[in-house]
This record gives structure tokens, C-alpha cells and sequence, in this order.
């Protein structure tokens, strides 16, 4: 595993300017060391998209508790249809569709144990939109 060490974290570094020099080798299982997944993106970040063209899937299995937040910035009322795949074999199951008023956000968190391998969301219009997830 390796990182790119010219932007220092947290910490000085004194081998900054060095890209790939932070190398660290173990074993699959000395992960859990580092302690549980976290982290953040999603398939839409105030991003043009097109009424029901689905964005591309959005992996969300490995993480405990999950949040979507869904905006979009038009002028009128717009419906997001989040849509999962439970088993990751692109078999897709509707899951909720959240109707935002115009220029509209909304958060939602998803159960306790909620699995499911990938996201998807639709716009039912033309519109800018985010669909952005927070995993811990």
C-alpha cells in the first residue's frame, strides 16, 4: 500500500516532494489494524445529469452506518430514485425515491445493517444534482 506523500497529513513529513514513498507491506488481515473503513464520494457532485439516465453505480457494501445526501439546483420539483443492488450481479431494486422541492436537499440515513453492494440514483428531470454518501 502506498500513498502519495507530497501533501502532508496530519503530520510533518520529511520526505515530502516524494511521490509513492510511503510504502507499507502486510498481510490482508493487519488492515483491521488501522481500524474500520470510513470515507466519502458519491456518483453526482453538482454534476449536469439527465432525467432517466441512471448515474453510474456507487460501491456502499464494507461500511456500518451510511448517509445519503441528495440536492439538485433547478427551478422546480425534482423526484431522485435510488435504486440498489444487494448481491453486486447488477440485479437492481428500487429503494426509495425522494421528491425534493426546486433547488431542494435532503439527507437520509440508511438502517442499522443496511447491506447492499452498489447505489444508483435517477432524476426524474433535466437538472444539476449531487448524490453524495458519508460511510463509517
Amino acid at each position: 500500500m502506498g500513498a502519495d506523500n507530497a501533501s502532508p497529513a496530519g503530520r510533518h513529513n520529511p520526505l515530502a516532494a516524494e511521490p509513492q514513498s510511503g510504502l507499507w507491506f502486510g498481510k490482508t488481515d493487519d488492515l483491521w489494524q488501522f481500524g474500520k473503513p470510513a470515507g466519502w464520494g458519491g456518483p453526482w457532485w453538482k454534476q449536469p445529469v439527465q432525467a432517466g439516465q441512471p448515474s453510474d453505480p456507487y460501491l456502499m457494501t464494507g461500511f456500518n452506518r451510511k448517509v445519503l445526501h441528495l440536492a439538485h439546483e433547478a427551478q422546480r420539483a425534482v423526484a431522485l430514485a435510488v435504486e440498489v443492488d444487494f448481491l453486486g450481479d447488477g440485479t437492481w431494486k428500487g429503494y426509495e425515491t425522494f421528491r425534493l422541492p426546486a433547488g431542494g436537499y435532503v439527507h437520509h440515513e440508511f438502517p442499522a445493517g443496511f447491506s447492499a453492494h452498489w447505489l444508483r440514483v435517477t432524476a426524474d428531470a433535466d437538472c444539476t444534482a449531487t448524490a453524495y454518501l458519508h460511510y463509517t
